[in-house]
């Protein structure tokens, strides 16, 4: 009845045996294809220096190797900079080399890595090499109780350089250069005239094209045909064009407001003004309010027109006549 306990004994042993013999044999075995070292360019260093770990991944070629990501820390002191892996061949082996920047902010023991390089080999296996460790003393800087606090020093004032204003120079020139630029050319944008294509005029003078054309007005009926609109629009640019021929006022695309603001200057009798003005009013109430006016108002609005052609006619001087004594 013990024999099987026996028999297991046995197992375990041959099993340790052939362990042992696996990590004997393949243990060299990966020393030999591929080792990775740390190096550090001093063990000890002042509170916040910086110190420079070398890294150092050698292998067989037909190993892959993969470096580990960079990190925030290596063992346990502070990476400030990896430098980019370069990669040199030694026979039948490569050598992955980077550098690190790392340093402490306190005082103390520290260490860099160990740091875990996987591999993969011909056979598809992946296993993993650790590199050394690599003790570091942080220092902080020596006190000598013996003597009194000094205070803070203030900061150092630090002259200026002529140099350093040569950026703010450079930019307030080119700024005020710019608003020169801005300035010339708005005014000589304001300065320019507005270009003014002059309509062929009539043959006849101003009064008498205005009147035939108001005739011609008054024989198409459009407010008796309740084209009301279209009639006030006519009678309106027959007036505003009359402006032009009369008083080379190009009138014709001014507003209302722009006619009664601007008349003035032309030496309009009062009772023409008012009555243009009548008509213009009148002529935007129908436009722009779609006001329907009585048909009084209508015949109203072309008698005022007349009133104006007849108040504003330029009459030609009578020769003075001789008189014999």
């Amino acid at each position: 009845m013990r024999t099987p306990w026996i028999f297991i004994g046995v197992a375990r042993k041959v099993t340790m045996l052939f362990l042992a013999l696996y990590l004997i044999i393949h243990g060299p075995l990966s020393a030999q294809i591929i080792s990775a070292t740390l190096k550090a360019d001093s063990n000890q260093i002042l509170i916040g220096d910086h110190l420079n770990i070398k890294l150092v991944v050698k292998y067989a070629n037909d190993l892959m190797v993969v470096l580990p990501p960079f990190s925030d820390t290596l063992g346990n002191m502070d990476v400030l900079n990896a430098s980019k892996v370069d990669t040199s061949v030694e026979g039948n082996f490569k050598i992955l080399t980077r550098t690190y920047t790392v340093s402490a902010y306190d005082s103390g023991k520290y260490h860099t890595g160990p740091v875990k390089i996987y591999f993969k080999d011909r056979g598809g296996l992946i296993d993993s090499v650790m590199s050394d460790a690599v003790p570091v003393l942080v220092n902080t800087l020596e006190v000598d109780t013996a003597k009194p606090f000094k205070a803070i020093k203030a900061p150092l004032d630090v002259p200026y350089s002529w140099k350093e204003f040569i950026p703010h120079i450079i930019a307030g020139i080119l700024l005020l250069a710019a608003i020169a630029g801005g300035i010339f050319y708005w005014r000589k944008r304001s300065k320019r005239k507005p270009m003014v294509i002059e309509r062929p005029r009539p043959k006849d003078p101003a009064h008498i094209w205005a009147r035939k054309e108001l005739q011609k007005l008054e024989e198409e009926k459009l407010w008796q045909k309740d084209e009301v609109k279209q009639f006030y629009s006519r009678l309106t640019d027959i007036l505003r064009m009359y402006l032009e021929y009369r008083y080379d006022w190009f009138a014709l695309e001014s507003t209302t407001e722009e006619i009664e603001e601007n008349i003035d200057r032309y030496h309009v009798k009062h009772k023409a003004k008012d009555s243009l003005m009548q008509i213009l009013r009148s002529a935007d109430l129908v436009k722009f309010a779609k006001m329907l006016p009585l048909p009084d108002a209508n015949m109203r609005a072309m008698e005022a027109a007349y009133k104006f052609i007849d108040f504003t006619e330029l009459k030609a001087e009578k020769p003075e006549e001789k008189i014999n004594v």
